[in-house]
């Protein structure tokens, strides 16, 4: 099965081909990715893996948490390079690909929000056991010292695109495919300025 896999949610582009089990990625900072800048990285990343996109069996993005603009950059890749060769695109939360790769039955996944916020979600055997949650400093260091005392695994690496390759082929191989929409934990920029406007 070959599989490839976008992270636009941050200021990473982040690509990965998952070929048979081998696995090439590609991961570079951008200020602000688009096509432009990463389909050509696409294309050779997977001439490295000597495919073509008409190899590929599915699609994976990252749906978030992340930035508003470039959570819709990957999904909508993915949506349209799905469309063009007739193969699933798989939604992936970034919470799942770092709870997947994190070992124990109980984990909390934490992802940096902006400034001192974080994000997190809880799972069990690799199933989210709660929603998510998106924490000022003070609430994610009680909510920390909460699941501490009831023997949470914490994952607080980095998610890249080759993370979101095994959630991926799990869902191929059970042929299941959850709805291909973005996790939005918190309003973009813009929708803040317009409620506090009108709180004005």
């Amino acid at each position: 099965m070959n599989l490839f896999a976008i992270d636009t949610t941050g200021a990473e582009l982040s690509l990965a081909v998952d070929k048979g089990g081998a696995v090439f990625s590609f991961a570079r900072e951008l200020a602000a990715p688009n096509d432009e800048t990463f389909l050509p990285q696409a294309r050779r990343l997977l001439a490295r893996a000597g495919l073509a996109w008409k190899d590929l069996d599915g699609v994976a993005a990252a749906n978030g948490p992340g930035r508003f603009t470039g959570i819709r950059i990957g999904m909508s890749f993915a949506a349209v390079l799905a469309r063009r060769l007739g193969i699933p695109a798989l939604a992936i939360s970034r919470f799942e690909a770092l709870a997947a790769k994190t070992p124990g039955q109980f984990v909390c996944a934490a992802l940096p929000g902006w400034r001192d916020e974080t994000f997190y979600q809880l799972f069990r055997d690799r199933v989210p056991a709660a929603a998510p949650v998106w924490a000022t400093a003070q609430e994610w260091a009680r909510a920390r010292a909460r699941l501490a005392e009831r023997g949470a695994v914490l994952a607080e690496s980095a998610v890249r695109a080759e993370d979101l390759l095994p959630c991926a082929a799990r869902l191929m191989k059970a042929r299941r495919k959850p709805r291909f929409e973005p996790l939005y934990l918190k309003p973009a920029s813009y929708e803040l300025k317009h409620k506090a406007g009108a709180a004005g």
